[in-house]
């Protein structure tokens, strides 16, 4: 898909973003922001958030807290507090827009760059951090950002192998069409139907090299088209999945299945998928009558 140019959404909110991180740009210790989401990859929308993340050398939480933007004309909703991680939240509204004004520390971010792509850690939000920071639009401290982009590497082969591994947890062959369509249990079938799906993308993004995560599946249109190793049409097959009879939806859940799991087989056939063969053994089928034991040779 052929880079195109930023909806004018995004740009009024680089340029917003630019205005809102002043007050924190003349502390000592502030690094560097990062404008990311959408306005940072030129997608938003009218209804879009602004999520600005502000890396320090070391956190002033106590200065933090004195609600910053609040002379500006920003409502202070509320705050979240995550000591444990070194970093802090901030949510205020501006005439309905939602602004989330993230801190953490420069050093948090290399440790978790350094988890995910050394140590080959499957942590999820660690790789949507590290996605949106490879993404982002830098607000202040460019050079900073650059400096740092340079020293997350490729995708590792090992960790989309661990990746895909981790994924693999399907539900039993016939589970969603006879526990849940046939019982007419609908929001079993569609839970299900989505919690594959996610999975099926996050494979997807490993076998592809995106540090992406599909915890909250949105813009997913977006990260298809950055995919070249991918079952054909992917998401026109996934909106008619959800538009049309659930029955046909299971039919092409599985087909989507089998064609991901024929890219794993091709592109990294040393990922393990013993556990999908275990899977197809647990076929859920009728089961009428009560099933006879063989004699047990003691005779007991």
């Amino acid at each position: 898909m052929g880079k195109r140019a930023p909806s004018k959404h995004s740009l009024w909110r680089r340029e917003l973003a630019q205005e809102l991180v002043k007050p924190y740009q003349k502390r000592r210790g502030f690094e560097m922001a990062l404008l990311g989401g959408s306005p940072a990859r030129g997608l938003s929308d009218r209804y879009s958030d602004m999520d600005v993340v502000l890396y320090w050398d070391r956190l002033d939480a106590d200065w933090i807290k004195s609600r910053p933007l609040e002379p500006l004309g920003l409502r202070f909703v509320t705050r979240l507090d995550m000591p444990q991680h070194q970093a802090m939240l901030e949510i205020y509204t501006l005439e309905g827009l939602i602004v989330e004004i993230g801190h953490s520390t420069t050093a948090s971010l290399k440790q978790e760059i350094n988890e995910v792509t050394g140590e080959c850690k499957v942590e999820p939000p660690a790789i949507n951090t590290i996605g949106g920071f490879l993404d982002a639009w830098a607000v202040h401290g460019a050079e900073r950002y650059r400096e740092i982009r340079k020293t997350i590497p490729a995708y590792p082969r090992r960790l989309a192998v661990k990746v895909i591994e981790h994924n693999l947890g399907f539900f039993w062959k016939g589970c969603l069409r006879n526990q849940g369509l046939g019982r007419g249990e609908i929001m079993f079938v569609y839970d299900g139907m989505t919690a594959m799906l996610k999975r099926l993308i996050n494979i997807l993004a490993a076998l592809n090299g995106l540090y992406y995560w599909a915890g909250e599946p949105r813009w997913i249109e977006h990260w298809h088209g950055r995919m070249k190793r991918s079952p054909k049409n992917l998401w026109p097959r996934i909106v008619r999945m959800y538009r049309g009879a659930p029955g046909k939806a299971l039919e092409d859940l599985e087909a989507l299945l089998n064609e991901m799991l024929s890219l794993v087989k091709k592109h990294f056939p040393e990922a393990d998928l013993s556990r999908v063969d275990r899977f197809k053994a647990l076929e859920v089928r009728a089961t009428s009558r009560k099933p006879k034991l063989k004699t047990h040779p003691s005779g007991r």
